[in-house]
């Protein structure tokens, strides 16, 4: 199945989701088109049993008629960031309630995008996004940013370079190792 010029799912996933998959990033997020749903479901269980002991759970958080997003996430590490002061603050503001466990945060953001299928700014969070730049983008309108790369920055820009460059040199890993033949969960794990 090609997607968007991937000849294997694998390698769609490994470009876009390296630094989850290694454990860097607490999540990433796919869309893919909605033709393919049924297949892209069932190698999602595949992934799910595979990715399970590592704590990397593969989640469809929506699907309208022209898309399904995944979601890819380190269930420990987004817990964690999602129960950061600041980001529950911004979270509570946003309409999630104060006690949620992170099911509970992950099925509103479900509700959220279904409602209209608009990315609603929280979703920046979830991604591992520094609340300052979620803040940055909101109050801005996506404008004036100081700079741009896998998120638009409004806070730090020296930290996200760092960050980026540390999702590139993940990412060209794991694309590496799978051109040497090994499968992706393979991949992904040292030693």
């Amino acid at each position: 199945m090609e997607l968007f010029g991937f000849r294997k799912f694998d390698e769609l996933l490994a470009f876009h989701c390296s630094p989850v998959l290694m454990r860097v990033k607490p999540a990433n997020m796919i869309a893919l088109p909605q033709a393919n749903t049924e297949t892209i479901m069932e190698l999602i269980q595949e992934y799910n049993k595979q990715f399970a002991s590592e704590g990397i759970i593969f989640r469809r958080l929506c699907c309208c008629s022209k898309r399904c997003l995944l979601l890819i996430y380190n269930e420990k590490e987004l817990r964690l960031l999602l129960q950061d002061k600041g980001c529950r603050a911004y979270l509570t503001a946003a309409g999630y309630s104060i006690g949620n466990s992170l099911e509970d945060d992950l099925l509103t953001l479900e509700q959220r995008l279904q409602q209209d299928c608009n990315f609603p700014h929280e979703i920046g969070l979830f991604l591992g996004y520094p609340l300052e730049d979620v803040l940055g983008f909101v109050l801005n309108k996506g404008s004036n940013c100081k700079y741009s790369g896998y998120w638009k920055v409004y806070g730090d820009v020296e930290q996200a370079r760092k960050l980026f460059n540390t999702y590139e040199k993940c990412r060209d890993f794991v694309l590496q190792r799978l051109t040497e033949g090994l499968p992706l969960y393979n991949a992904v794990t040292i030693g």
